[in-house]
């Protein structure tokens, strides 16, 4: 069960790796290169779900869809 302090929703490891059907080791060492933001507090790390929806967001997707050339091209 995740931790909630005020608006705040932290997942340890073990919940994180059962949500996700993630070995562990593998979480730990996405946190430990940066892939996937998270706190160590004494020997756990912690992620919150704001780090989680930034991990899963899109690359390069700032524009809408269907802004490209060729709708500059009709102005």
């Amino acid at each position: 069960m995740p931790i909630k302090l005020g608006d705040l929703t932290l997942f340890d490891v073990p919940e994180f790796c059962k949500k996700f059907n993630l070995n562990p080791v593998t979480a730990r060492n996405y946190l430990r290169t940066g892939r996937l933001k998270g706190r160590k507090v004494g020997r756990s790390w912690y992620i919150t779900e704001e780090a989680l929806k930034e991990y899963f967001k899109l690359p390069g997707k700032e524009k809408p869809e269907g802004t490209g050339k060729a709708e500059e091209s009709k102005a």
